[in-house]
């Protein structure tokens, strides 16, 4: 019954999220198939951080002025590195990939809606909002926070915070510095430099963890 009630749980997600325009078709069925894993894996409380991203993430673009949905590559990108911890039940991994993901999103679109000026990470001139790299005081601060918040998520579900949380905050400012650097030059796009943020955060958290 157990079995059955989280692959309702995950197809409901899914839906939803593809219902009310958050998620394209694919990006909902690969979302779908993430929860049910999540929660196969690693249990009800674990899907919280997941879901709470996918719902705050998608309410903040909407009110920064972004409509479309966000696809299948989207939600790997963003996913993937915390999917693979939840897979292996490596729970401060899959915490940490997620609070990387989850920042950068926050950080992105209030740094939009209400940063006042946008500054490059690599050399701090002041840029236009949206520009690869490019990072504001309201952003930071909200990422920030968005991290401190699943850090002690993390401590309640009984973790060490403080890997996690320093951890997570390298990997948000690598994501800056990825983009500043090799997006910005056409090497890849934003997917990937949202993968590799997740992937460094999640390596640093491995070397210093307990």
């Amino acid at each position: 019954m157990g079995i059955i009630l989280k692959i309702l749980a995950s197809l409901f997600v899914g839906f939803f999220s593809y219902r009310v325009g958050w998620l394209s078709l694919g990006g909902s069925l690969i979302t779908s198939i993430m929860a049910f894993i999540i929660l196969y894996k690693l249990g009800w409380l674990w899907s919280l951080p997941p879901l709470s991203f996918l719902t705050l993430g998608s309410i903040l673009s909407i009110y920064s002025g972004k409509r479309e949905r966000r696809d299948y590559k989207q939600v790997l990108a963003n996913g993937l590195p915390a999917l693979i911890c939840a897979i292996t039940s490596f729970e401060g991994g899959y915490l940490t990939a997620l609070a990387v993901s989850f920042s950068d999103t926050v950080a992105t679109e209030i740094g939009i809606k209400f940063g006042r000026k946008t500054y490059l990470i690599t050399n701090f001139k002041e840029v236009p909002k949206g520009t690869s790299g490019g990072i504001s005081l309201e952003g930071t601060l909200a990422g920030i926070l968005t991290i401190t918040v699943l850090s002690v998520f993390g401590w309640l579900m009984g973790l060490n915070p403080i890997p996690i949380f320093l951890s997570a905050v390298l990997g948000f400012f690598s994501d800056s510095i990825i983009g500043a650097t090799l997006e910005s030059r056409g090497y890849f796009g934003n997917n990937t430099t949202n993968f590799l943020a997740g992937i460094f955060g999640l390596i640093v958290y491995i070397f210093l963890h307990p």
